[in-house]
C-alpha cells in the first residue's frame, strides 16, 4: 500500500505524512490506526459524559490520555490545542473550558471519520 500525494488531501486532523514518518510506512499507521479508532469511541463518549456532568478533573484525565498519540497521528496546531485545552480543564471554570472542549470533541470525531476513511482506503 502506498500513500499517494493525492491521499493526505481529505484530512484535516490526521496527519498522515508525520504518522507514517513517526511509524516508518503506511502500513503501521494502518496497524495503529484502528485501536486509535476505537480507543477514540470510548473517550469521546466518557468526555461527553464528564461535560454533562461537568465533571472537569475528569475530562481533563481523558485528554490526558489522548496526549500519547495525538502528535503522532494529527496535526501539530491540534496537539497543541489539545494541550491548551487539558491545561484549562485543570484550572479554569467549566463554564470557559466547556466551548473550547465541543470544539475539540468535533475535531476528535473528524479525526474518527479520517481515519476510517483512510483504512477504507487502504483496504482497496
Amino acid at each position: 500500500m502506498q500513500e499517494k500525494a493525492g491521499d493526505a488531501a481529505p484530512f484535516q486532523v490526521l496527519n498522515l505524512a508525520g504518522a507514517t514518518e513517526f511509524l516508518g510506512d503506511a502500513q503501521a499507521v494502518s496497524d495503529l490506526l484502528q485501536p486509535l479508532v476505537t480507543s477514540l469511541h470510548k473517550d469521546i463518549g466518557d468526555i461527553e459524559q464528564a461535560l454533562g456532568a461537568s465533571d472537569m478533573p475528569a475530562v481533563a484525565r481523558t485528554l490526558h490520555s489522548l496526549k500519547g498519540f495525538i502528535p503522532v497521528f494529527c496535526h501539530a496546531e491540534f496537539a497543541a490545542q489539545l494541550l491548551d485545552i487539558e491545561k484549562r480543564s485543570r484550572s479554569d471554570s467549566s463554564a470557559l473550558v466547556q466551548a473550547q472542549v465541543q470544539g475539540l470533541l468535533q475535531a476528535l470525531r473528524q479525526l474518527v471519520q479520517e481515519a476510517l476513511h483512510f483504512l477504507q482506503q487502504a483496504q482497496r
